[in-house]
């Protein structure tokens, strides 16, 4: 999201202190009433969504964004200019019918007129939050989109052995209606570049998606937010103007940083923990809870409980060559170390 919302800077410093959307008005909820809408910020784009009561013909439907007593408004230069189509970014440059900056000063503009509108069906208008000609889509859906309670990671502070699992729960929905998409959008550069992973497993309204540990390196801070879409294969540049809903901490995103484990010296000495032709040896072990040996990829080789003994061997002659994790886990606190089996 960094992308566009940096252009957003530059227009909004280039203009001073210059306004932004924050207000929708349209007749085409029931093609009668003129209502208007407060548009909910996601820090790069706003959006509201309305259901449509009854079916409108092409050009009867009207819409504008506003901020204060319409002034600025956002919204076509001239009348009886009609938006191309729905499910679709609106370029200002290149139509008429967009989301242009108008003022009192200089006219005003002139609201805008909609395509043919569907009875009970679903709309999601977006705006870019900038202070000059913006950006807009209008996304149309024959269902209501979910929404998303809760994100959030696990564990909350991983290190370089741990699996990261993001944790998405929907709100007041067990699965996806037909079409949606729900993705994990991450960076670790300011969204310069991203990375997006679908959600699919959906239980009891709640999905997960998994990082394996080592993907990510010690050291590198990871941020994230889930978004709902009827895309299939998202475009960072352009996948705000197509989110039916955003799950981004209110457009602060997510954020985890990984760790290094702790060095294999300080644990090798305080738990005298040695290779042996067959195996590993943990001489001092009395302190111990538990011992699992973990594989580069997650998965778990060998666990033991610890009961008192001051001393365990992991056989290890049978694995394949490769680095593995060993966690001692403690009473309250637990260590980790690289082993090479070869």
């Amino acid at each position: 999201m960094k992308k566009i919302y940096s252009f957003c800077l530059v227009l909004m410093a280039a203009s001073g202190f210059a306004q932004v959307p924050t207000n929708f008005g349209s007749n085409a909820e029931d093609g009668i009433s003129y209502q208007t809408y407060n548009l909910i910020d996601h820090g790069v784009v706003s959006s509201v969504r309305f259901q449509a009561q009854n079916a409108i013909q092409a050009g009867d439907g009207t819409w504008e964004f506003f901020t204060g007593n319409y002034d600025p408004v956002w919204r076509p230069y001239s009348a009886n200019d009609t938006l191309s189509s729905f499910n679709a970014i609106i370029d200002p440059t290149l139509e008429t019918a967009s989301a242009r900056l108008n003022t009192q000063a200089l006219g005003g503009g002139a609201t805008g007129l909609l395509p043919a509108i569907q009875a009970g069906y679903y709309y999601t208008t977006i705006i870019q939050d900038g202070g000059g000609d913006n950006f807009m889509s209008i996304i149309e859906t024959a269902f209501s989109p979910v929404a998303i309670d809760t994100v959030y990671n696990s564990p909350t502070s991983p290190t370089e052995a741990d699996n990261v699992t993001v944790t998405v729960e929907l709100a007041n929905a067990l699965v996806l209606s037909p079409g949606e998409h729900l993705f994990i959008r991450s960076s670790v550069d300011g969204y310069s570049s991203s990375n997006f992973l679908e959600v699919t497993n959906f239980a009891n309204g709640v999905g997960t998606v998994t990082v394996p540990a080592g993907v990510i390196p010690a050291g590198t801070t990871v941020s994230y937010y889930a978004l709902v879409t009827e895309e299939t294969n998202p475009v960072a540049e352009t996948i705000d103007y197509f989110t039916l809903f955003f799950g981004n901490n209110s457009g602060n995103n997510y954020e985890f940083t990984v760790s290094a484990v702790t060095a294999i010296e300080d644990v090798t000495t305080e738990f005298g923990i040695a290779r042996t032709l067959d195996g590993i040896i943990i001489q001092n072990a009395a302190e111990l809870k538990s011992v699992e040996l973990v594989s580069v990829d997650g998965k778990q080789v060998y666990a033991q409980t610890v009961n008192g003994q001051s001393q365990i061997s992991i056989a290890a002659n049978h694995l394949p060559t490769g680095i593995y994790v060993l966690k001692l886990s403690c009473a309250d606190f637990q260590k980790s170390t690289k082993i090479m089996v070869d």
